[in-house]
């Protein structure tokens, strides 16, 4: 079942609180239980967000579903619609890029928009990384807060399982459409949710719930390790600029560990291995030129993609020289 407190600790109270809500059984467990928080006079300004996609002939209908469910719980209801323009990423990642470009223009400084990810939803995302290759930033999962916007995008239900969801609405007599798309198994999500976790469950249950375990331990080891290396290298980086004398300075993997760090605190996206080695090799194995360079783009657009450039020249950064450096920045 969903405890109401988890929830209510994720919140501060005295800011606006955005549901992104698009009628299926995570997020109208999540919906109602803030109705429920709201009933309780712990939150006065409660909306909710359906985003039409216009991807589905039941489009409208679900649309519909929404404002009936907010009407009936008393909720304010914002409905954007969007038209999705895939691109070589695909489908998947344009819709959710679509999404998040909405959510970003609606979230004010220091509003919250609620997220209904659930533990079901870490497992399947922290295998289908295992499954493509990742590092071990990627076992971390979804984070259960993060800034979106002006505002902050917060994740309260990770704990979760999607048992323990539907269990809560049933509960509480509250309906819910069903995506047909979720039945295809054609999108590789989909083919771990609906094949491979059932196989598991059957082996051992609540599997769910452990990797989700295991993603928390992730992120508080990683915790702390950034903050242990950042007291120790943090020195050499200056306005996100590091001098070439001093990277070659360091160890290869103390190298490498450094440039994701500096990646990692400004917000980009984080490169594949394979284009972390192509960095490497440019700019720490090699004597790079000014027309050195490296790019990269994450798929579903969720982080900005970056840029390595070498500059042979001095660079004048805040009124201090420095002469050879790796410059990250975004693009």
């Amino acid at each position: 079942m969903v405890d109401l407190e988890v929830i209510s600790n994720f919140i501060n109270k005295k800011n606006c609180v955005y549901v992104a809500f698009s009628g299926g059984v995570d997020s109208t467990a999540l919906l109602y239980a803030c109705s429920l928080l709201k009933k309780n006079g712990e939150l006065d300004n409660l909306k909710a967000i359906h985003i039409n996609h216009n991807l589905s002939v039941n489009a409208q209908i679900w649309q519909n579903h929404c404002k009936k469910i907010c009407k009936k719980l008393d909720i304010e209801l914002i409905i954007e619609n969007i038209i999705i323009k895939t691109n070589k990423d695909g489908l998947e990642a344009a819709a959710r890029k679509g999404r998040y470009d909405v959510f970003s223009k609606i979230i004010k400084t220091d509003e919250q928009l609620l997220l209904a990810h659930h533990a079901d939803d870490v497992a399947e995302t922290i295998l289908f990384r295992l499954f493509r290759g990742t590092g071990f930033d990627g076992l971390q999962g979804p984070k259960p807060k993060r800034k979106i916007g002006e505002g902050n995008l917060i994740r309260p239900l990770l704990k979760f399982s999607k048992i323990d969801l539907l269990d809560f609405i049933k509960k509480n007599k509250v309906s819910y459409i069903e995506d047909e798309s979720n039945k295809e198994s054609n999108q590789d999500r989909n083919y771990i949710r609906n094949t491979i976790m059932p196989l598991v469950n059957k082996r051992w249950k609540d599997s769910e719930k452990r990797i989700q375990l295991t993603s928390e331990i992730v992120q508080e080891k990683q915790e702390i390790f950034n903050n242990l290396f950042a007291e120790k290298f943090s020195k050499i980086i200056i306005n996100n600029l590091i001098p070439i004398k001093e990277l070659k300075g360091l160890k290869e993997n103390e190298a490498k560990e450094l440039l994701r760090y500096l990646i990692k605190i400004n917000n980009i996206a984080m490169p594949s291995k394979k284009v972390l080695d192509e960095i490497m090799k440019t700019f720490y194995k090699s004597n790079p030129s000014k027309l050195a360079i490296v790019k990269w783009s994450r798929s579903d657009k969720e982080q900005k993609g970056g840029v390595i450039s070498f500059e042979q020249d001095f660079i004048e950064i805040d009124g201090i020289e420095y002469s050879g450096v790796i410059r990250i920045y975004q693009r």
